[in-house]
């Protein structure tokens, strides 16, 4: 059937019905920009994992101070604060738990 010969009450659908949303029919250019957006995270990825190896090192490498500095007297001090207003009648347990449940927010900054 022609597009000349649509039933009354029906709409002629265009050649690209997405064209109104900005997309076209254009599969290379897609595929091309899909790998290169593909390439991007790679090499983000790469480099970040090239960081935190650095890092890695940088930690194993400073001096003790720096080391606790940067690792462990973050958290503890807070969880020695919380530990001081509320005064459990287990501070050791107590203390240990917030380190268990809270380490996540302080292993992003290491």
């Amino acid at each position: 059937m022609e597009p000349e010969q649509m039933l009354e009450g029906q709409t002629q659908v265009a050649e690209n019905p997405h064209s109104e949303y900005g997309l076209t029919d254009n599969v290379e250019g897609f595929t091309i920009s899909y790998t290169a957006g593909l390439q991007r995270i790679v090499e983000n990825e790469k480099m970040n994992a090239e960081k935190s190896s650095k890092q890695k090192v940088d930690l194993q490498s400073l001096p003790t101070r720096a080391y606790l500095d940067q690792t462990v007297v973050p958290i503890l001090l807070q969880g020695l604060a919380v530990l001081a207003k509320e005064r459990p009648p287990n501070p050791i347990e107590f203390l240990a738990s917030y380190l268990l449940k809270n380490k996540a927010q302080f292993e992003d900054r290491n």
